[in-house]
């Protein structure tokens, strides 16, 4: 450590932040359980049964199929609707002698029900043992508040809890749904991907309003349950202030939302007219001759229009309870009820996340110190653990997908240490260095991924990156305020004498304090000294027998040059050419 130059002993501490994250991001994997692989399709192994007797049993026999009816019940958990689930397996697994009950189940479901392809008979089902855990045999509940659907670390905990849930055999998983909504990206993974690959029933408690993202959530479960003076829906993708997107920019974000919605509803068993309404304005919803939402607005149901019957079902919503006890009786559960809640990395990173910008003003703040006055390490370890913990908890939050980010940020501090340091004046290092250094910042908190399943792509807006922008900004204001605060108040003596840059009366006369540089001496423009070493374009000088590092304007120097005082710059000696 030593024997690297002191300008150059900051970049050493760049790379803790990587490493301080690497380690704790493994502890925290250790501490999740794996995800159970993907299960194997069920209708893969049913058929094997009949095979075995076609010769032996002539068509008196044929009822004898219909028996594996249960079995495809007993491989499943029941859902919410089990009325409309036995109805894809009936057409493929019972005899042709009962076409008729067919068409009369067909005949009492709404037309638009009908899945463009069929949706799954139950929730997935892990291969591998259960496993013992906090949630096994139980109801798990995740409360979803106002704030939840915009924080990034609040979707990574419930995917987390969501896989927990199946790897440990939960009964079931109810959202407690009280939203005004959220993150579009983070909520089409959750419905999507999430939601779709769990492996027990699930439920939404509308308590008392699920709007925009809070809607599409409940819309991947499988039952919907509404709370007195609730309201559902208004699910149109909207931009981060709240206003709605050009007519173009709209068209493409409802295209997508719109596929990825009705997927999900879909294979719930839910009409796939209710979620068009809800994020299209110009779709309106029909059911039979009867008009159920006009066209023009975008639709928001309340408690008694979720709960109306069109055509024997309910249009979205199984009924209007009180509590979370009544829909766990309305579906039959039994087992102990469980609270959802963030422990540990996961309430750090959601902590983390809120008040990002915090951290990173600390860490800029503490980093032009550094630079200022190098060699002294405190403000070197403060910026280190400001952005260690900056980085390391939006790894946890998930928006940090690797460690790209966190590699071009140690490159852009390297590179404006270059320009300060090596090649001083020299703009291209600098402007490269902030670049990347802002960039790497922001794309930490607004995360990397804009595209959808099945395709769909985002359209890329400034508002997908204000709030990165926001933060990025009132940190670096907040820096700012607090170097000229330090700089203004502070004391120039005592233990935050380092912090200062010492005037004394009638000069620029200044004494640097710190390891190598001057102790108790003064320095003041206009002084000659001789170059101990070769000034490139720091090196050290002879000033009346002390020697000082300085850093030289214009060409390298040679050893032996004589040099003068030219000015003292934010701590450091200039010198030129005598």
């Amino acid at each position: 450590m030593n024997a690297l130059p002191r300008r150059f002993r900051p970049l050493l501490l760049l790379w803790v932040p990587v490493l301080a994250s690497a380690a704790l991001s493994l502890m925290l994997k250790a501490q999740s359980p794996e995800p159970a692989p993907a299960p194997p399709t069920p209708a893969a192994t049913t058929p094997a049964k009949p095979e075995s007797t076609p010769a032996e049993a002539p068509k008196p026999t044929e009822p004898a199929k219909a028996e594996p009816k249960p079995t495809a019940k007993t491989e499943s958990p029941a859902t919410a609707k089990p009325a409309d689930t036995p109805n894809p397996t009936a057409t493929t697994t019972a005899a042709p002698a009962a076409p008729e009950a067919q068409k009369t189940e067909k005949d009492k479901a709404p037309v638009a029900v009908t899945p463009p392809r069929p949706a799954p008979t139950g929730p997935a089902k892990p291969t591998s043992l259960p496993e013992d855990g906090p949630y096994k045999g139980k109801i798990v509940v995740i409360p979803v508040g106002k704030e939840d659907l915009i924080n990034p670390a609040r979707f990574e905990f419930m995917t987390r809890t969501l896989k927990r849930a199946t790897d440990q055999r939960a009964e079931a998983v109810i959202f407690n749904l009280d939203t005004p909504g959220g993150l579009a990206w983070d909520t089409a993974t959750l419905i999507m991907g999430d939601l779709q690959k769990l492996g027990c029933r699930s439920a939404a408690f509308v308590n008392p309003r699920a709007i925009s993202a809070g809607a599409l959530i409940a819309l991947a479960t499988d039952s919907i349950y509404m709370s007195p003076r609730s309201a559902i829906g208004a699910a149109t993708p909207v931009n981060g202030g709240g206003q709605e997107m050009g007519e173009a920019e709209r068209a493409k974000m409802n295209s997508a939302f719109m596929a990825m919605a009705r997927s999900a509803a879909v294979a719930k068993g839910y009409n796939p007219g209710v979620v068009d309404a809800m994020i299209d304005k110009d779709v309106g919803l029909k059911i039979g001759d009867k008009e159920v939402w006009p066209k023009g607005s975008i639709m928001t149901l309340d408690q008694y229009q979720a709960t109306a019957v069109y055509d024997g079902k309910p249009l979205l919503a199984k009924g209007i309870v009180n509590d979370i006890n009544e829909v766990i009786a309305r579906e039959g559960l039994k087992g102990e009820v469980v609270t959802a809640e963030p422990k540990g990395f996961e309430l750090i990173a959601i902590w983390i996340t809120q008040y990002a910008a915090i951290l990173l003003l600390i860490g800029l703040a503490a980093g032009y110190l550094e630079m200022q006055s190098p060699g002294l390490g405190i403000p070197a370890v403060i910026a280190t653990i400001a952005f260690g913990l900056f980085f390391f908890g939006h790894f946890v939050a998930g928006s940090l997908v690797g460690y790209e980010t966190v590699v071009v940020f140690v490159i852009g501090v390297a590179l404006i240490v270059v320009e300060l340091f090596v090649f001083p004046g020299h703009i291209l290092p600098g402007l490269l260095g902030l670049a990347c250094l802002f960039g790497a910042l922001i794309y930490t908190m607004a995360g990397w991924d804009i595209t959808v399943p099945d395709g769909k792509t985002f359209p890329v807006r400034f508002d997908d990156y204000a709030a990165a922008l926001w933060n990025l900004a009132v940190a670096f204001g907040g820096a700012i305020a607090i170097i000229l605060l330090l700089m203004r108040f502070f004391p120039t003596s005592g233990p935050f004498a380092w912090l200062v840059l010492k005037s004394a009366v009638g000069g620029e006369q200044v004494a640097i304090e710190g390891q190598g540089q001057v102790k108790a001496s003064a320095i003041s423009p206009g002084m000659t000294g001789t170059a101990r070493s070769a000034l490139r374009p720091y090196g050290h000088v002879d000033f009346n027998g002390t020697q000082l590092e300085a850093m030289v304007v214009g060409d390298y120097l040679p050893f032996g040059t004589e040099v003068r005082v030219l000015e003292i710059q934010g701590g450091k000696i200039v010198v030129e050419r005598v």
